[in-house]
Parts: structure tokens; C-alpha cells; sequence
């Protein structure tokens, strides 16, 4: 169940209308647990009463696609992504989902 204090439509609506106007507002990364309830439907990731975090980690993406337009993939600091993980999300997300890399540290350091 979400927590009714984080406003999800509403969300999903404003950054819908900033995306239609080629405005992307996202997150660093999508897979905080501390969301559960607020962005994540908690009922989607339960197994046996409990929160199943290789569910919640494997299918997170989908659901943050549903509000956010954009998301930053963090883990291409540390080694770039394949294309075969590349490829792996973005069939999670729908058509026009935008995603930003961060560079490795090969490069910044």
C-alpha cells in the first residue's frame, strides 16, 4: 500500500507535461528501499508477508517509469555498462524513458 502523504498521480501527471515539453526531471537511481510505500506499491514486492528485495531490485525499474521520465544508472561509475545490461533495462521501460549515465571512474579520476 502507498503511503498517502506522497502524492503519485500527482507526480505522474506534473512530470508527464515537463516530458511532453522535453523536460526531464529523475532520480540518481531508482532502487531505494526507502521508497517502498511512497513511490513502490509495497504489495507488489511482498512474499510471505514479507518485502522480497531480489523482487523489489529486479522489478523496481517498471514501476519507477510509471511516475519518473529519466534516471541516472550510477553503477557505470565503477565498471561501463554492457549492452546486454543496457538492453536489460530498457525493456523495462516504456518508449521515450530517458536514462543518463555517470561516467567511470576511469575517466574522472
Amino acid at each position: 500500500m502507498l503511503t498517502p502523504a506522497f502524492p503519485v498521480d500527482a507526480m505522474r501527471r506534473a512530470l508527464a507535461q515537463l516530458a511532453d515539453q522535453q523536460i526531464y526531471l529523475g532520480t540518481s537511481s531508482w532502487k531505494y528501499p526507502g521508497w517502498i510505500g511512497q513511490l513502490y506499491d509495497e504489495q507488489r514486492y511482498l512474499y510471505r508477508g514479507k518485502v522480497a528485495m531480489s523482487r523489489f531490485e529486479r522489478d523496481c525499474l517498471d514501476e519507477y517509469a510509471q511516475v519518473f521520465k529519466t534516471v541516472c544508472v550510477d553503477a557505470g561509475y565503477y565498471k561501463f555498462p554492457s549492452p546486454q545490461y543496457i538492453e536489460s533495462l530498457c525493456a523495462q521501460v516504456p518508449e521515450g524513458f530517458k536514462f543518463g549515465f555517470k561516467v567511470t571512474d576511469e575517466i574522472t579520476t
